[in-house]
């Protein structure tokens, strides 16, 4: 049936609605943010502050897989563990941290969205972000040695973030993680994510960790499938 606009009851005149400056969600503009700025806080550093940043925060496979008694090994499992994630909060130049932050909020508002508003839908927000950090990590690590060069950046977080918005339909409502649409986007992101593997040292002047992508993937995924979410399909009329 045609849409006739006449037939639509108005509402009273009322003041209208302000729109946010922001139309991401607070959570996701607050990571974006804290992102860029803790890498102008290390820019701006001296090169021996970056230096020290670069050894206790970045995930170095050669601190995790040294021998016993290296001087190099961690000096306790927590200062190991805590790189998992810490790794996420450096980036190695200006595009790198853009590129991340710009990610996180394009695929971060969708899931941000889904999840509700409050102090819990931000804990499980982060609860799939940091989960997807923790998870690139581990796979990084778990195809190094110890000449493998320290990973950072909060791709294997965005990833997962990525992985989280291909699961929801276009209503916030979760798919299926063997949902015809999942897989097919699923492939895409692989296929994307080989190219850029190929292409990105001489694209970007930096090698790309192949392994934190598909593991922050794979955990955004499992844990947006298992969480909460409450979606914001319009009521129907």
């Amino acid at each position: 049936m045609p849409y006739d606009a006449s037939e639509t009851p108005q509402q009273p005149a009322t003041q209208p609605d302000r729109q946010p400056i922001f139309n991401a969600p607070i959570i996701v503009v607050v990571m974006a943010i804290l992102l860029v700025a803790l890498y102008a806080a290390y820019a701006f550093a001296p090169y021996q502050e970056q230096q020290y940043a670069l050894y206790d925060f970045a995930l170095a496979p050669e601190r995790f897989w040294a021998p016993a008694g290296s001087p190099n090994v961690y000096p306790d499992v927590i200062s190991g563990l805590m790189t998992l994630v810490s790794t996420a909060l450096l980036h190695g130049d200006w595009m790198h941290v853009i590129v991340n932050s710009l990610m996180l909020v394009a695929f971060g508002t969708p899931v941000a969205r889904t999840l509700g508003r409050g102090p819990t839908a931000w804990g499980l927000w982060m609860v799939i972000f940091l989960g997807a950090v923790i998870g690139g990590s581990a796979l990084y690590l778990a195809f190094a040695t110890v000449e493998t060069p320290y990973a950072v950046g909060a791709s294997g977080g965005t990833s997962g973030l990525v992985a989280a918005a291909f699961l929801l339909d276009p209503y916030g409502m979760k798919r299926k993680l063997w949902s015809r649409e999942f897989l097919g986007l699923t492939l895409a992101f692989g296929i994307a994510n080989a190219v850029l593997t190929l292409v990105g040292p001489q694209l970007l002047g930096m090698g790309i960790a192949w392994e934190a992508h598909l593991g922050g993937y794979i955990a955004g995924a499992v844990l947006m499938a298992v969480l909460p979410a409450r979606g914001y399909r319009p009521a129907d009329t």
